[in-house]
């Protein structure tokens, strides 16, 4: 399934971005054993939004997450596999509170 976050504020989606990518960092015991999250400005016409990338230090490929872009007075945090919900729950839920995260689950058709 896929899920879509619903962030209620006035902080662009670079900030709500980087609130999630601060959080999914992991640092092992080699020097090149570093996971995490980064954000990626991409523009669509004249449109930008931010994509939110898995980067792992041995690889040179980074793997797509999820998308940050505003509506109105909400940032959604778009296209995230269900299996990554609590990396995105637990820092939105710490940095903006219950009552402004809302999220949608779509099934995936087939």
């Amino acid at each position: 399934m896929t899920i879509w976050f619903y962030v209620k504020t006035g902080d662009d989606p670079k900030t709500v971005a980087d609130a999630v990518c601060e959080f999914n960092f992991y640092q092992g015991e080699h020097p090149e054993d570093k996971y995490s999250w980064v954000t990626e400005l991409k523009k669509s016409g004249e449109e930008e939004y931010w994509e939110i990338r898995g980067k792992y230090a041995p690889l040179k490929d980074l793997t797509l997450i999820g998308l940050a872009y505003r509506i109105g007075d909400t940032v959604v945090l778009s296209e995230v596999d269900d299996d990554l919900a609590e990396n995105f729950l637990d820092p939105l839920l710490k940095k903006y509170g219950f009552d402004n995260v809302k999220w949608i689950v779509v099934p995936q058709t087939r």
